[in-house]
């Protein structure tokens, strides 16, 4: 029975054994595996930003513009007599204090009694929605670019066809509600026919 129990013993040793050696094989072929696995992803990924860098595809870090920077830009624009291109930069900037910059440096007469108006559509279009944006601050201001403008969009345009109806539609309800919360204002008289104007547009 000893001699059994010994046999017993020595094959349960040697499966222990074994199962120790398989295990650590597993491990350092798995710890290989894990390895190669990270330095092809690592030479991946400095081949694609190498490649991205080289193709100029690398988005670059978005830099908010200075206000006194474009002023002066635009201002320098206006110099030289760039009229449309002086209002577009000021409205790409999403910046309405730099929008009335413009119009109060440059007078609506000096734009809109040239023929053919120096803006173009898009540029009409975008002066609208934003001056509309806050009608109650430089009201008259507002007032006097915002019906020169509406007067000189061409209807038969493409691209005043396609976004006209929503930008005069922001405009008209802007005009309501300052009228109905002014009523007495000395520029009501004049919003209300801008409101009634921008209204026949759309008929």
């Amino acid at each position: 029975m000893s001699i059994i129990y010994l046999c017993l013993f020595l094959c349960v040793l040697f499966i222990f054994s074994l199962e120790e050696t398989i295990v650590r094989y597993v491990r350092q072929a798995v710890k290989e595996e894990v390895s190669i696995a990270v330095r092809e992803q690592g030479a991946s990924i400095s081949d694609s930003v190498l490649n991205a860098m080289r193709s100029g595809a690398v988005t670059p870090v978005q830099v908010t513009p200075d206000p006194h920077q474009l002023q002066t830009q635009v201002l320098n624009l206006l110099r030289q007599g760039q009229l449309n291109a002086a209002f577009q930069q000021a409205l790409s900037a999403s910046n309405l204090d730099l929008v009335v910059f413009v119009c109060e440096t440059v007078n609506p007469s000096q734009v809109f009694n040239q023929s053919p108006c120096p803006l173009q559509q898009p540029v009409l279009l975008s002066l609208i929605q934003q001056l509309s944006a806050d009608i109650g601050n430089n009201t008259e201001l507002k007032h006097k670019y915002l019906e020169e403008a509406v007067m000189n969009l061409d209807t038969s345009n493409p691209v005043t066809q396609g976004h006209m109806r929503g930008v005069l539609m922001g405009l008209i309800q802007k005009l309501k509600t300052y009228i109905t919360a002014n009523p007495n204002d000395k520029t009501t008289r004049s919003l209300r026919m801008l409101q009634m104007a921008s209204e026949s547009l759309l008929k």
